[in-house]
């Protein structure tokens, strides 16, 4: 898929109330990131426990992260849209030499270096860096530590740490399951490699997605 042709958008900075009417403060937002796919699949990296004991760093160019994987690992794009997370990246000053995407609402508020999401599908942090994956022109898109087939225990990564529930919160994950299965019917022009994980049947019914083991992954990506 050829480069998005995307150039920016117009988003609404601040909203006023004269006399008792709403007026809206628009700002336009150029585009700030210029990624060329061709060639190169898209690793997609959720925070799921099943992505335990993979070595990131082995994975090639393109990778999208979500949260607090900056904490371990630095993608090539990291996706936040959660508000203490982003605040947690700022003061880290991660974002002064990394690229980070999150909303237009943590740009204004809290500031400091990053990108606008794209047409924001106002999504989970994972189905955004898919979606971000996408608008980059990227066509395969691999995914790891996607965890979310049944309700249940935290079985996050980061659980117990900042901005993130303890480990005995039962997580409504199924929510994450039904948005990516909807985001992946709505693209059936993109092909979904999930590497094992805990996952629905149901997303392996679409003609468009399938999974593979670890050793599998580490074969292909030699």
């Amino acid at each position: 898929m050829a480069l998005s042709e995307y150039t920016g958008e117009e988003i609404i900075a601040n909203i006023i109330i004269r006399q008792g009417k709403k007026h809206e403060e628009r700002v336009w937002m150029p585009r700030t990131v210029f990624n060329d796919s061709v060639g190169k699949d898209a690793y997609i990296i959720g925070n799921g426990e099943s992505r335990l004991g993979f070595d990131l760093y082995k994975l090639p160019q393109d990778t999208y992260g979500c949260n607090a994987l900056h904490r371990d690992y630095e993608p090539d794009y990291l996706i936040t849209v959660d508000r203490k997370i982003y605040q947690e990246i700022k003061d880290s000053e991660y974002g002064e030499k990394n690229i980070v995407y999150t909303n237009h609402l943590n740009m204004t508020r809290i500031g400091g270096s990053c990108n606008l999401i794209p047409n924001n599908p106002y999504m989970g942090a994972g189905t955004t860096a898919m979606h971000i994956a996408i608008h980059d022109g990227h066509t395969n898109l691999i995914c790891i530590g996607f965890d979310c087939a049944k309700d249940g225990p935290n079985l996050n990564v980061y659980k117990n740490t900042n901005a993130y529930d303890n480990e005995s919160t039962v997580v409504n994950q199924t929510h994450w399951a039904k948005q990516i299965y909807g985001f992946m019917q709505e693209n059936s022009q993109i092909n979904w490699t999930f590497v094992e994980g805990d996952l629905p049947e149901q997303f392996f019914t679409l003609d468009n997605c399938k999974q593979i083991t670890y050793n599998e992954l580490n074969t292909y990506i030699k």
